[in-house]
């Protein structure tokens, strides 16, 4: 077994958080900052000997690496952030792992695909990240950093990016396939195209195929999936407390009913307060010990189906309390735990053995109604607000079609999305010359309208109204339609406001 521990790149000053938040700014800035909300509360934390270290020191990346080895620790996964037109930002200390082939900590990458905007902006699945350290900027729309994943060329110059850390001997790979998690998949109309492009070049450089994993998404086209915690396990509790002990019993469970292509992910502890204030978050009663049994529940589980990998969230997430790393309060004991648990898991006692082997076979495969209709109505809300946000500045879809000089589509799904996308285009030069729709032609209409099953005529574009199920319909298209097919919300976010 091997352990993954999710690594923040945010302890070094950079130019735009000393223009977002004050000269100096890091991580530490706010780590140093919280307060204590109520008795007992454990805040401020203060890393081990006063070691405010900063990641553009090369003894720093030497240390962590130590640490790593001593306490078997198999990785880090470096949280990526690549944004609208190549943007990026807290990219230096990968880089200079690259160059530092001396250093010989295994890596890889979590692409981090958020907005970064104040909490006051409109714009949608934003990541706010110092809401303490806010100014009030009436002058612009609150927007820091956007995401936006552009057009083929962007997605070409993003991937030749990260091809040198692909082809590094540290960056981590399952079955000689470089690693790379994408932490909101669900955000990202245009994944399927996206994913078979970076396929296509990483043979084109002499790349095995990219092992993609989606983080706490059950999106399809996935080698993996990662259920990140405390995140995923989280929603099921409300309240600005929550409790360690009951999160971990969730955590177990939802482990043991998953199948084989799905990794387990353990944390030491949780307090976003340091960035959030009251509007924060807290995970209390975490205790190394706690964790210890944690640990030792998911290596026992992962292993029953088949992972050769772990991830704790986080190595050094200071900000959310969510570190590995040593502290004035614990030391070494979070470490000390994961190092244990990794030795011990496989003697687990056989009363608990017997408990969290029931729970696996407790798991039922039939899914749930309910929850896939959940999962489409919460598809359809997000592309109707980002629909009713464009129109609502003056926008129109039929922008995206000029652009691209489609003049003749198809339109895949005839249900309610398809219908407000026919009237928008009814005063345009837009035709289209088709529908495609399981109901195939029940539907009476100016335009034919085929089933998936059969073949299709010739088009500039097929447009998927379908959007919850994008990648299966595209997936499914690609076999007998060579031209373009896209998302409806793809187009919507292309046309923007984002």
């Amino acid at each position: 077994m091997k352990v993954i521990a999710l690594y923040l790149p945010q302890f070094h000053r950079v130019l735009e958080n000393e223009q977002w938040w004050g000269e100096g700014y890091t991580e530490w800035t706010a780590v140093k900052s919280a307060e204590k909300l109520y008795k007992n509360h454990y805040q401020p934390r203060v890393p081990l000997n006063n070691n405010y270290y900063d990641l553009m020191q090369k003894d720093t990346m030497k240390w962590q690496t130590y640490l790593m080895k001593k306490y078997d620790v198999y990785g880090m996964c470096f949280y990526h952030y690549y944004f609208e037109n190549g943007r990026k930002i807290l990219e230096k200390p990968a880089e200079n792992l690259l160059k530092w082939k001396d250093i010989d900590m295994p890596f890889c990458f979590s692409w981090a695909n958020e907005s970064w905007a104040r909490t006051w902006s409109k714009i949608q699945g934003k990541n706010s990240w110092n809401n303490l350290m806010e100014t009030n900027h009436s002058h612009d729309d609150g927007i820091l950093l956007r995401q936006n994943y552009g057009e083929e060329r962007d997605w070409e110059e993003h991937f030749n990016y990260l091809i040198p850390f692909f082809k590094d001997s540290r960056y981590i790979k399952i079955d000689g396939r470089p690693v790379f998690i994408i932490h909101k998949p669900d955000s990202i109309p245009c994944l399927p195209q996206i994913m078979e492009m970076w396929n296509k070049l990483a043979q084109e450089k002499g790349i095995d195929n990219i092992y993609f994993i989606a983080s706490n998404s059950d999106k399809d086209g996935f080698d993996a999936y990662l259920l990140q915690e405390a995140n995923y396990s989280a929603m099921y509790f409300d309240g600005f407390i929550k409790d360690y002990d009951r999160l971990s019993e969730k955590i177990i469970e939802t482990a043991a009913l998953s199948s084989n292509n799905h990794y387990f992910c353990g944390f030491p502890g949780y307090d976003d307060t340091p960035r959030r204030g009251r509007n924060g978050e807290i995970i209390e009663n975490a205790t190394p010990d706690k964790f210890y049994k944690l640990m030792q529940s998911l290596f026992f589980l992962g292993e029953r189906v088949g992972n050769e990998i772990t991830f704790v969230n986080a190595w050094n997430e200071w900000g959310e309390g969510m570190y590995l790393e040593p502290d004035e309060k614990f030391g070494y004991a979070y470490l000390e735990a994961l190092k244990k648990a990794l030795s011990d898991y496989k003697n687990i006692s056989e009363e608990e053995k017997q408990n969290l082997v029931e729970l696996v076979h407790t798991n039922v495969n039939n899914e749930n109604a309910d929850d896939i209709r959940i999962i489409k109505y919460s598809y359809f809300m997000r592309l109707f607000d980002k629909w009713l946000c464009l129109k609502e500045n003056g926008g129109t879809l039929q922008t995206y079609f000029e652009k691209k000089g489609y003049k003749h589509i198809a339109l895949y799904g005839l249900g309610m999305a398809g219908n407000h996308l026919l009237a928008e285009l009814k005063k345009s030069q837009i035709e289209v010359i088709y529908g495609i729709d399981r109901l195939g032609d029940k539907f009476k209409l100016t335009f034919p309208v085929y089933t998936p099953d059969e073949d299709l005529p010739e088009a500039d574009a097929i447009v998927v109204s379908v959007t919850y199920d994008f990648d299966n319909i595209y997936k499914n298209l690609r076999q007998k339609f060579a031209g373009s097919i896209v998302s409806l919300e793809e187009i919507v976010d292309y046309v923007g406001p984002n």
